[in-house]
């Protein structure tokens, strides 16, 4: 016969007022004015009576902040136009994985015609400065000979030796101009050398600074460009950030850095690990909350930019509490109540104030006291017993 099937007829023997005798029968008598429902030993075991101790134990409060996953703006490049001119050719798209030096977008601009034929000037003075130089290098030398054999006046050879010094002063300014010129072919993107055809060389290009993934794309070709102008964004999303926001009166439980876990709806039965490094110097006044900051690695891509996330602290004050299993409290008359075993087959109805619930235990915050014996199975029937009784004074 099932537990359920015997409880009435506990209360039917109580009912016809016949108190068996203990060792024979499986009774069960409830005491209204305390609270109290005694059982045979065979009724307990019939019930399936059993219990638990009250436990006492060390917890430390979570502090939970809800927040996003965002891109590491330290691996993140917004890339912008570094010369007026028309967009020939956009060559990614959003979400293209590129690697670093890629070229993105080709700019057709009239100020790289200017620079070429800076470079090719500057390197055609460099020349002929060279050449000026290994001439006045030649007559100096010459002159030298002629000043021994007393064939050239010392002033002569004076005025020859100067004019080899402006010689090298001039091959100097003309290498100088050329490295200059070479510089912003470079800045443009472009390799300088003797052999370079302007012709094949007239775009600048966008490169990728680092290997990542296109987060967007703001120009389309044919679209004018001004110096300055956003192009492309580009980030490295094999590490994030994850910002939330945490209220002012919890700022004590946090420093920087510590570990902290987080998760996000896109994966409910995983946690990721994060390092929090930031804590903002300002709070909100309409909110008063402070931006806080964790970095976490995302190797495998499953974190995404803009993804709700729920940052996880445990840092805290630790505290010590009572807990007994969830099972063991019931609700009765619209309170929490357990049942505490005070002597053999005798349970007495406690009211109790319960906390969190966490692994599979509530927390007693008032009513019971830390080895007390609670019931963690059978409670309903016990319960059941005080059904339309009196509830104590």
């Amino acid at each position: 016969m099932t537990r359920a099937a015997l409880f009435p007829l506990f209360l039917f023997g109580l009912a016809c007022g016949g108190a068996p005798e203990p060792e024979s029968s499986s009774a069960a008598a409830a005491d209204p004015s305390t609270g109290i429902v005694t059982m045979t030993e065979a009724g307990r075991e019939a019930a399936g009576i059993a219990t638990a101790r009250v436990r006492a134990t060390v917890q430390t409060d979570a502090l939970e902040a809800l927040g996003v996953v965002s891109l590491d703006e330290r691996r993140t490049a917004r890339l912008g136009a570094i010369v007026d001119g028309v967009v020939a050719e956009v060559l990614v798209q959003p979400g293209d994985r590129v690697e670093a030096g890629a070229v993105l977008a080709l700019i057709l601009s009239h100020q790289i015609h200017d620079v070429w034929a800076e470079y090719f000037t500057a390197a055609a003075h460099r020349q002929e400065a060279a050449a000026e130089l290994d001439y006045a290098r030649t007559a100096e030398s010459r002159a030298e000979r002629l000043l021994n054999d007393r064939a050239l006046a010392e002033q002569e050879f004076h005025r020859i030796r100067a004019d080899r010094v402006a010689a090298e002063e001039a091959l100097a300014a003309a290498r100088a101009e050329v490295r200059r010129a070479e510089q912003d072919l470079q800045h443009y993107g472009l390799t300088p050398g003797p052999d370079a055809d302007p012709r094949e060389n007239e775009h600048v290009p966008v490169r990728a600074p680092f290997a990542g993934a296109v987060i967007k794309r703001l120009v389309s070709p044919g679209e004018a460009v001004t110096l300055g102008a956003p192009l492309l964004v580009v980030s490295d999303l094999s590490h994030v950030w994850i910002t939330a926001e945490v209220p002012e009166a919890d700022l004590h439980r946090l420093s920087a850095p510590e570990p902290v876990e987080f998760s996000v709806t896109a994966w409910p039965d995983d946690v990721f690990a994060a390092t929090l490094t930031t804590i903002g110097d300002v709070i909100n006044p309409a909110t008063r909350r402070v931006t806080v900051r964790a970095e976490a690695d995302n190797a495998d891509g499953r974190l995404k930019p803009e993804m709700f996330s729920t940052l996880t602290v445990a840092s805290g004050t630790s505290r010590e509490l009572l807990v007994v299993p969830a099972a063991a409290v019931q609700e009765l008359a619209g309170e929490p109540v357990v049942f505490v075993e005070t002597g053999p087959g005798e349970f007495q109805r406690r009211r109790v104030v319960a906390g969190a619930t966490f692994d599979g235990d509530i927390e007693i915050r008032e009513g019971l006291t830390a080895g007390e014996l609670v019931v963690t199975e059978g409670a309903f029937l016990l319960k059941s017993a005080l059904i339309g009784l009196p509830e104590e004074e």
